[in-house]
């Protein structure tokens, strides 16, 4: 999957998968919004697929802005997995959907799939509904890539 990669990028997934305990069937970049309930974040990373997990880890990215004002702030690595056992559902929403659901203003079993013209014409979220009961949402570059990985 990885023959064009530079070593360091090939170094990174073969570590990956070594922590992980199998062959990655399916990587992109993604940009998680938050939790159903909580407070909404913006954190782009990778979400990446081994053995029936997904994983979301993000990496650092520089603010010049702090730079400028001379500020350092702390930097928090968040990264999680999401067993296909455990998910409820997995739908495409709205991002205004998936922001007033972080927020609490809209239940996450409440939450209306994209389809015809909103569909085109709407920014797509997916919405990872858990069995546990809260969601995760995602905007994801490769969508029908994506759900053929987490289909079944």
């Amino acid at each position: 999957m990885f023959e064009t990669a530079n070593d360091e990028s090939r170094h990174f997934w073969e570590e990956r998968e070594k922590q992980k305990g199998g062959k990655i069937s399916f990587f992109t970049f993604a940009t998680f919004l938050g939790r159903s309930g909580d407070k909404t974040l913006n954190l782009g990373g990778l979400l990446y697929l081994i053995n029936k997990t997904l994983t979301f880890e993000d990496f650092e990215k520089e603010n010049w802005l702090l730079k400028i004002l001379n500020r350092k702030k702390e930097y928090e690595k968040t990264e999680f997995d999401i067993k296909q056992k455990d998910i409820a559902e997995i739908k495409l929403v709205s991002k205004n959907t998936a922001l007033n659901c972080i927020s609490g203003f809209i239940n996450d079993v409440d939450t209306k799939s994209l389809s015809g013209v909103g569909g085109l014409l709407l920014q797509k979220v997916f919405q990872i509904r858990m069995k546990s009961g809260y969601s995760l949402f995602f905007e994801i570059m490769k969508i029908k890539e994506f759900l053929a990985a987490t289909a079944g």
